[in-house]
């Protein structure tokens, strides 16, 4: 297989070069650095991808030789951009995510897995839906990093996962739905994301879309998740979906989350005796969370923060412990 040949354009030398140097750990990358548009237009190589400012766009289509290939857009205000133009003041982590052509590259690199191994399978479900569900849920996704590549499914009906990390998507969970119904080849890389050191798919946008997947459809879809390259798929549940405890019982491990007080524990004894009634063969941790998700979107307290915070070490504590059946948090 020849290297991907990428082009990389800017007049500001140090970040091109930054820029160059995350590219190019990366297999079978070659990385092209062109400061002036000068150097640009008399380079006679032909592109896969092109990734320049907008101060590069206009001469790159007048080129007397070779192709510029695919080309994505740096641009400096992250308001109102179109397909492939890219806000350059992020991540190079989160700007490479969105480059189609190196997330594959590193989707096969990760892809270690034999056909016919199945992804682990991690669930979370709060009966109470706990506040903390969600950072709770991307905590595990970071902790379950350390046992290979981690995938992270939001299935709330309505979450805030986009607010918490400003990174939105033209793609989300509908979207890949409906391919997956419609399409024998679905290619799951053209909704991955990344944020932290695991991949996730944009949540639903609208709170009635999830209550309009089929049975049948949701089948699908776990099947896909369980025959992905990824070691880990972190599930989180909001409401029940269709088919529900058929996709409990395909679990690896279901983290029940709750919190203290006695009606909310109700709940939660009402749900466990609900797994013993079925007989779900899923392994269950029951885990009670009594932290508090204050100030989390008004800036105060960032989701990095809590991710790496006491949140953070609680769950890869929790993930670390042995035949421990009940775990409860302080705050």
């Amino acid at each position: 297989m020849k290297n991907l040949e990428v082009a990389l354009c800017d007049f500001d030398s140090d970040y091109i070069i930054m820029f160059a140097n995350h590219v190019m750990s990366q297999p079978k990358v070659s990385v092209h650095i062109f400061t002036t548009p000068e150097g640009f237009f008399s380079d006679e190589n032909d592109f896969d991808v092109t990734i320049l400012t907008e101060d590069f766009e206009e001469i790159s289509g007048f080129r007397p030789k070779g192709s510029v290939g695919h080309k994505y857009i740096l641009c400096e205000e992250s308001e109102n951009l179109t397909e492939n133009q890219i806000y350059k003041y992020q991540s190079v982590d989160k700007i490479v995510d969105e480059i189609k052509e190196l997330r594959e590259i590193g989707i096969a690199k990760a892809s270690i897995k034999k056909s016919n191994v199945n992804s682990k399978l991690v669930g979370v479900y709060s009966p109470t839906s706990h506040e903390l569900q969600l950072p709770f849920a991307m905590a595990l996704g970071q902790a379950y990093r350390t046992g290979g590549r981690v995938l992270f499914i939001d299935l709330e009906e309505l979450s805030v996962m986009p607010n918490l990390i400003g990174n939105g998507s033209r793609r989300n969970l509908m979207d890949l739905l409906y391919d997956i119904n419609t399409s024998e080849n679905v290619d799951l890389s053209q909704y991955l994301r990344t944020f932290m050191g695991f991949d996730y798919i944009e949540p639903f946008l609208n709170p009635n879309e999830i209550g309009e997947i089929d049975a049948e459809t949701w089948n699908k879809f776990f099947e896909m998740l369980a025959k992905s390259s990824y070691d880990v798929v972190v599930v989180l549940f909001g409401r029940a979906i269709n088919g529900f405890t058929n996709h409990l019982q395909q679990l690896n491990k279901l983290y029940v989350l709750g919190r203290s007080g006695d009606y909310f524990r109700k709940g939660q004894e009402l749900f466990l005796d609900y797994l013993s009634r079925i007989e779900a063969e899923v392994e269950v941790e029951d885990v009670t969370l009594p932290m508090s998700a204050g100030n989390l979107m008004d800036g105060t307290y960032q989701i990095e923060e809590l991710l790496q915070g006491n949140l953070g070490v609680f769950v890869r504590k929790l993930t670390e412990a042995k035949n421990n059946k009940s775990s409860e948090a302080y705050g």
